[in-house]
């Protein structure tokens, strides 16, 4: 396991470090570095070293620091993502595991042809539905925004729900729904790509243990159908499918992007599409680092966590090395 742990230390060292080298090739050929005599080597150890430090440069449209900019933006997008896949896990679990269950049945196939619209809607399409008819005709839901413009909430983590806990008791509960209104419409649109996910992957592992032996034994110890699935299949369906979902962070992150721009949401997509419009190549630069190192830390953190919950996944690695 400690080999598995630094082999996989190893790989996010060495991503790390070719995902920098692509931004120091793109900062030389946009010469955007300071030209010296240096060996490019030496240079490219400097990058690496001033990156790591937070330094990122300074954005040529706000003159800020692109770090300071990263860590007042990346919170709400974070917030959102982490919103998103809370909803993918409390819908797609129970859908996966009836899925699993009922192999070969009608049921597995209409959860799945559901499923599959859903996957293949765009997103922006969706976002744009709900707003004209949950939030323009029926008022259920603010347009845009991260909460009303006349609360005043101070940013302490930059995560708007942690932060309402900094204001008065008497206008906590208010600003709280409020975060929480805005939130919802965002949230659901963000949440139904990983939720289709959820359910395809976890059908599939799901129908794979419920084929085992020792869920065989169980039913002929007489347990039911519900015994057997919370107490014995369950928790071996679901650790193996978690890798994979670690990969989809990327694509709710990238999907955020677009979405902060239709409702409006202050984050780190819209800041890095508003870079884009205006050509400040230092702070796309620094914001594509940030989203890409995210990316790599997430994969790696939920691979070693899923090793570490799940004994099949640590025989596996055992296997292998």
């Amino acid at each position: 396991m400690l080999r598995y742990f630094i082999r996989r230390i190893n790989l996010l060292v060495i991503t790390f470090l070719i995902i920098n080298l692509i931004a120091f090739i793109f900062q030389q050929n946009q010469n955007l570095f300071v030209k010296t005599d240096d060996f490019w080597f030496k240079q490219y150890a400097l990058f690496v070293f001033q990156n790591i430090n937070g330094d990122l440069g300074v954005s040529s449209i706000s003159g800020k620091p692109v770090f300071d900019e990263l860590v007042s933006f990346l919170p709400a997008t974070l917030e959102l993502c982490f919103a998103a896949f809370l909803l993918s896990f409390i819908i797609g679990i129970p859908l996966g595991t009836l899925a699993g269950i009922y192999h070969q049945h009608w049921i597995r196939n209409l959860i799945l042809s559901v499923t599959m619209v859903g996957y293949s809607i765009p997103v922006f399409w969706l976002a744009l539905l709900l707003v004209m008819n949950s939030s323009l005709m029926l008022g259920w839901f603010p347009v845009s925004g991260r909460y009303d413009l006349l609360l005043e909430i101070p940013q302490v983590t930059g995560f708007g729900i942690v932060d309402v806990m900094w204001l008065e008791p008497q206008a906590r509960w208010p600003a709280l729904m409020s975060i929480l209104s805005h939130l919802a419409l965002p949230t659901l649109v963000l949440a139904v790509v990983p939720t289709t996910e959820v359910i395809r992957q976890l059908s599939n592992s799901m129908a794979k243990v419920m084929s085992e032996n020792y869920i065989k034994a169980a039913a002929t110890k007489g347990l039911s159908k519900w015994q057997i699935v919370t107490r014995h299949a369950l928790h071996n369906a679901l650790p193996p499918i978690l890798p994979s979902l670690g990969l989809q962070f990327g694509n709710v992150l990238t999907m955020a992007m677009v979405l902060e721009v239709v409702f409006a949401w202050p984050g780190i997509g819209r800041w890095l599409i508003s870079s884009i419009y205006q050509q400040d190549y230092i702070a796309i630069q620094g914001g594509m680092l940030a989203v890409a190192t995210l990316v790599i830390i997430t994969f790696v953190l939920t691979d070693l966590f899923t090793a570490l919950i799940h004994p099949l996944r640590r025989r596996e690695v055992y296997a292998q090395h």
